[in-house]
């Protein structure tokens, strides 16, 4: 039975859709609290991951996977990486944000030193495939703002001629901004920085809102929130959200919107972990563009096992070349003690003649360790020499 050389490759998965949000915080605390060097986790708004490398298939991290979790290993870690990299598993299929967080933490990891050269060559792979999927895109890119929209849609109509309140400036608020403004609506924003509310609202032409709107709250047909922390309101302006029909959608993870206000809100409360379960975008992609992408990940999971194949090749040669310097070292040692009485001339003579036979004995075997695209040659290297 052949084995397969990807199978030390380890991805502790917990998405949206399986896991709450706050089983996922609780998953990437414990992840941040790992001293392993190995892992490289992965945080965004709908999921927290860690991959590593495993060459003894241990299972010291599956403690860490919160109920819902998913642990992958060899060829399904490789595939659902590259998955994550070209935006097949996001909620809005093919989505930017996803790329970019990626980048940034493959980055960091790779300046602080920490990334396993398996990871690093299968998350460059990853990027690389996540780069091509974007070039295939026509039209602008969708994002979880856009989802957003769908769902205050489904449930309000369309926003075309409606006010809609965006509350956060940062990357998603401006996200969120640009998208409603594009669907046709009124939009005003709201921080808690005035300053960055009013450079959103200069550059694109919208109005500036209270981070606390108080009863105005009511006017608007849905509100958007895209913040870190709490979005801190009084009373008048939940008591005036209850009574109102305002669709509130919360893309914040942790969610911004307290508990007792979303409860209240009912069904007029929509989570970012309620977008992900809804997976309401994927309706929007066309199976063909599926399949190209599916197609996509195929080949760069193939590409990065022949790389994988041939990176253990070189590692064996390396090996045997290691352990036939060592045995061939001690082997001298041995005769130059038997032997004291030896000159340095004849000592150079017998450390060139052994070394060139040598070389000429493992010659045939390294090239063939370095041309091996099923991994049986180095399979074969590691057992008939111990490596």
């Amino acid at each position: 039975m052949s084995v397969d050389p990807t199978a030390s490759l380890v991805a502790l998965v917990g998405h949206a859709r399986h896991v709450p949000a706050a089983e996922r915080e609780r998953f990437a605390a414990r992840l941040r609290a790992e001293t392993d060097a190995r892992v490289l986790t992965i945080e965004t708004c709908h999921r927290v991951e860690a991959y590593l490398v495993s060459p003894d298939h241990d299972t010291a991290f599956d403690a860490s996977l919160p109920p819902g979790g998913r642990r992958l290993t060899g060829e399904e870690a490789v595939r659902h990486a590259i998955s994550v990299a070209v935006g097949r598993d996001s909620v809005v299929i093919g989505e930017d944000q996803i790329l970019h967080q990626l980048r940034e933490t493959v980055d960091r990891a790779r300046a602080e030193r920490r990334l396993d050269p398996v990871l690093e060559r299968l998350f460059a792979v990853a990027l690389r495939a996540g780069r091509r999927a974007r070039s295939w895109r026509e039209g602008a890119p969708r994002s979880l703002a856009d989802a957003a929209l769908s769902a205050i849609e489904r449930q309000a109509g369309p926003v075309a001629g409606r006010e809609v309140l965006v509350v956060g400036a940062g990357r998603m608020g401006r996200l969120a901004v640009r998208a409603a403004v594009a669907a046709g609506a009124f939009v005003s924003v709201a921080n808690r920085s005035t300053a960055r509310s009013s450079a959103i609202a200069a550059e694109i032409g919208i109005r500036v809102e209270a981070f606390d709107p108080g009863p105005e709250i009511e006017r608007f047909g849905a509100v958007i929130v895209a913040i870190g922390g709490p979005w801190t309101i009084r009373g008048t302006t939940v008591d005036s959200l209850v009574a109102g029909s305002t669709v509130v959608v919360d893309l914040s993870v942790p969610s911004a919107v307290g508990g007792e206000v979303a409860r209240r809100l009912a069904a007029r409360f929509v989570s970012a972990d309620d977008l992900a379960v809804a997976d309401a975008d994927a309706a929007d992609v066309d199976t063909r563009s599926l399949a190209r992408l599916d197609a996509l990940i195929d080949g760069a999971t193939a590409e990065f096992g022949a790389w994988l194949d041939v990176r253990d090749g070189r590692e064996a040669a390396a090996a045997l070349t290691a352990r036939a310097d060592r045995e061939r070292s001690a082997e001298l040692e041995r005769l130059w003690r038997q032997l004291p009485g030896l000159d340095d001339d004849t000592r150079d003579a017998i450390e060139r003649m052994s070394g060139h036979l040598a070389r000429r004995l493992l010659r045939e075997p390294l090239e063939r360790l370095g041309q091996d695209p099923d991994g049986r040659y180095e399979r074969a290297a590691r057992e008939l020499f111990g490596l």
